[in-house]
């Protein structure tokens, strides 16, 4: 691995000789990248449970992986994917000697011809790492080494297809989520990466990003749901084909944020919260209570300096007194443009809630009667 400085977000993970930590800390796309960047050589194992899989890497490439997992074997994979009948795969288990492996039999049987045998090894491995992309638990530690050299059928597979490929199999729904690009930032394009390997439906989205939308205007624009959109935009950003260049302050602060205090400021947004929550819950009930305090829960770790603590109150509103307590460690003049800048990030968050669960015409006569206000 290089032995260039950690990136500041990887340094809880570095232990002698590698990185340890939590997929649920780091997810798999993100690791994988990382390693990819560094060309590290060594091995990665993820442990879930019983199962233990391990990934081997040179020079930030996917050389090879192992499973202790049955349904992983050469054998089971090639005869779930048609290349071998039952007959060949029984026939090949009791051929099977001491030191000899199931691909070379199932070619000295003719089942597999010396092509065949190496493509299966390729599909073999692109299983095993895709199948890691739905873990969101487990622990993993890389351990720069040499690779072993028994290990004399080696393949060459780019990460950066691999990560845009396990991506596209999870759900967008599950814990991965969680790692999705907040609504209000703004993403552009990274110069000089190549867009090669994507599906047209990537490129929709990738073509959609131009350093001037936020993610949220990314979806709204997409032709695929916010969902999936999201998890489009995290997965070219895993790659390294977006990065965040700031945050879009909304057009809303322009023509209803007041210039003068902090009470202010923060009447003005609750004004806002307080009817998206009224409208939530005319719509949907008192799950809608739930709805935006998951969102405002997102932005209580991203942005700790102005929400730290803040829950919703009983008619969606935020406590003034304690953003203001938030915001007392801030140098004066700074305060408000924090404010400004986290409101706006919850209140973009809430109508992308709006969006998410009623559908974008809510979310556009929510808009309409802000601004008719």
């Amino acid at each position: 691995m290089s032995t260039a400085p950690l990136p500041k977000r990887l340094e809880a993970f570095a232990v002698e000789g590698g990185l340890r930590g939590t997929l649920a800390e780091l997810p798999l796309p993100e690791l994988l990248q990382h390693l990819r960047q560094t060309k590290a050589t060594g091995v990665l194992s993820v442990v879930a449970g019983g199962a233990r899989k391990s990934v081997y890497m040179k020079d930030g490439r996917v050389v090879f992986a192992t499973s202790n997992l049955p349904n992983d074997r050469l054998g089971e994979i090639l005869l779930r994917e048609g290349k071998i009948s039952v007959e060949e795969y029984e026939a090949s288990i009791k051929a099977l000697s001491k030191g000899k492996r199931q691909g070379r039999v199932l070619v000295e049987m003719g089942a597999l011809s010396p092509k065949d045998f190496w493509e299966g090894v390729q599909f073999q491995v692109r299983e095993i790492v895709n199948s890691l992309f739905p873990w969101d638990e487990g622990q993993f530690h890389f351990e720069t080494s040499t690779l072993p050299e028994k290990e004399r059928i080696t393949v060459d597979l780019d990460v950066r297809d691999l990560v845009l490929s396990g991506v596209r199999g999870v759900d967008a729904g599950g814990a991965l989520a969680q790692r999705f690009p907040e609504p209000s930032v703004v993403m552009e394009r990274v110069a000089g990466e190549p867009d090669s390997g994507l599906e047209a439906y990537e490129r929709h989205v990738l073509g959609l990003v131009d350093g001037q939308r936020a993610v949220v205007d990314v979806c709204r624009e997409s032709e695929i749901g916010d969902s999936e959109t999201l998890k489009v935009l995290y997965a070219l950003q895993s790659v390294g084909l977006l990065k965040g260049r700031g945050r879009k302050v909304h057009a809303l602060d322009s023509d209803f944020v007041p210039e003068d205090t902090v009470v202010s400021v923060v009447q003005s947004f609750n004004n806002m919260y307080a009817y998206v929550f009224r409208y939530m819950v005319r719509e949907v009930g008192p799950i809608a209570e739930n709805v935006l305090e998951k969102y405002l829960g997102q932005l209580r770790e991203s942005r700790r300096d102005v929400f730290a603590g803040v829950r919703l109150q009983k008619d969606g509103t935020l406590d003034t007194a304690l953003l203001e307590q938030n915001l007392d460690r801030f140098p004066e003049e700074q305060r408000r443009m924090l404010l400004v800048d986290a409101l706006n990030e919850l209140l973009y968050a809430e109508l992308l809630a709006v969006k998410r669960t009623l559908g974008s015409d809510h979310e556009a006569s929510i808009i309409k009667a802000i601004r008719e206000k």
